[in-house]
């Protein structure tokens, strides 16, 4: 995330935060996004996990892989 700070892009949060309404995995968000450098849709994800904006509840259980499923939070939560 550090080295991306500064990279990515609100609008590339704001799209990958509503693909992901319907939980997605890892995999399925990188290839929905990457058109160039995977690192920067990957660690997009992981600030929007950082700053609560989706979810990934497997990673209470279980480690982090291509399956990781990621969801947005609902509101209200």
């Amino acid at each position: 995330m550090v080295v991306a700070r500064g990279l990515i892009k609100p609008s590339m949060l704001d799209t990958i935060e509503r693909f992901v309404a319907s939980p997605q995995s890892l995999l399925s968000i990188e290839r929905e996004f990457s058109t160039g450098d995977p690192v920067l849709v990957r660690a997009a994800a992981f600030e929007l996990l950082h700053r609560g904006r989706i979810q990934a509840l497997e990673l209470c259980t279980e480690t982090l892989s291509w399956l990781t499923r990621f969801a947005a939070v609902e509101a209200g939560l």
